[in-house]
């Protein structure tokens, strides 16, 4: 059933090709929204998946590195 949705959705923006001037900057305006929405959507699902206060492994070792560097060099 889906699929038929979908299908016949593709057909009326197809059609919708035909009219014109008016008809090309309706879809361009429901692709324009329907992109815009997905980065939305995108965009809170790695705000859930990732939270804002982990620890990055990458920049915990870099610290790391560059205090043992220190140390080194305060050493010599």
């Amino acid at each position: 059933m889906k699929l038929l949705l979908s299908i016949l959705l593709a057909g009326l923006l197809g059609i919708l090709v035909f009219l014109g001037t008016i008809g090309i900057y309706i879809l361009c305006a429901i692709i324009v929204g329907v992109i815009f929405r997905s980065f939305i959507l995108i965009n809170e699902i790695h705000k859930q998946v990732v939270p804002a206060n982990s620890n990055d492994r990458v920049k915990e070792a870099y610290e790391r590195y560059i205090k043992d560097r220190d140390q080194k060099e305060t050493e010599n």
